[in-house]
């Protein structure tokens, strides 16, 4: 039997799964050549080559492919034990990444973040504000906050709840039009768009009835928080999350329209990798977040 470093390996996994030696350098916080040199000396070690290097990319030999395959579960699973060894309920450490979009990374994660490392304060968080629906194994990603539907059948998820967009516009506003009496009135009105088209429909739904606005877009973004700044300024009216806007319709500088109306659910999900042994530390955090956005959120 040959004599394996196993930690070669978990070098040799997630050089695969990042699919760059550098890329997986930065995720094991060491050097790109020290990640060359284990890979070679696994290669010694078996006796067989994995890799075909380029200058700008690799690829797999057949010995490579299947070592990664068949030695990834096992891998994982001891990953799993190992990380557990060291966790407990009273005594929890080590590291989780999470990745939330950017809106809720803004408003609401420095809260909670802080909230929970001051009840577990040896477990390191790095927290990933971004839009993109990166892949969690690729990138080495623990958790994720996704908003819609779940379209990942590798993920587990467990759902939040759903966030309610509801219309808004700015006090400056209703000095140059009158304010809506009914919901057809929006019509009329300059609406801000986060989607961007030329002419669009807003589906909305009351208790009672649900309705479609014909809007032409006064001004187009894709980003919420520019959305609120333009509508705290005059410019439109437009759809946001409750949660981004509590402040400033407390200080009466945004105004809720039509608050019985609101635009279709959207489903928040928290999910992370299938996996057989889950440390302690990720399983805190999923709960704990699970029940602070949940309240944060709606």
């Amino acid at each position: 039997m040959r004599d394996i470093d196993l930690n070669r390996l978990l070098v040799f996994k997630v050089v695969v799964l990042t699919g760059s030696f550098s890329k997986a350098g930065l995720q094991m916080r060491m050097p790109k050549s020290r990640v060359s040199r284990q890979i070679a000396s696994l290669e010694k070690e078996l006796g067989l080559p994995l890799i075909y290097r380029t200058t700008r990319s690799f690829q797999l030999t057949q010995a490579g492919k299947d070592l990664f395959q068949r030695a990834l579960p096992a891998l994982n699973d001891i990953e799993g034990v190992l990380q557990n060894l060291g966790d407990s309920k009273t005594d929890m450490q080590g590291r989780v990444r999470f990745t939330v979009p950017e809106d809720v990374g803004v408003e609401l994660m420095a809260g909670l973040c802080h909230e929970f490392q001051l009840a577990h304060p040896r477990v390191e968080i790095d927290l990933i504000v971004d839009n993109r629906s990166i892949d969690l194994v690729k990138e080495g990603v623990d958790l994720a906050l996704r908003m819609g539907k779940v379209k990942d059948s590798s993920m587990t998820g467990k759902k939040l709840g759903e966030v309610h967009l509801g219309l808004y516009a700015g006090v400056a506003l209703f000095q140059r039009h009158a304010r809506p009496q009914k919901i057809e009135d929006l019509n009329q009105m300059p609406f801000l768009s986060f989607f961007g088209s030329e002419a669009q429909s807003i589906k909305l739904k009351s208790p009672k009835a649900s309705c479609s606005l014909k809007v032409k877009p006064h001004f187009n973004c894709n980003n919420f928080f520019v959305l609120k700044k333009m509508a705290l300024a005059g410019n439109g009216f437009t759809l946001l999350p409750s949660y981004l806007v509590r402040e400033e319709v407390a200080r009466g500088d945004l105004i809720p329209l039509f608050k019985e109306w609101h635009h279709e659910e959207v489903p928040v999900h928290l999910l992370y990798p299938q996996q057989k042994n889950m440390p302690p530390r990720l399983r805190v955090m999923i709960d704990f977040m699970a029940r602070r956005l949940n309240e944060k959120m709606s």
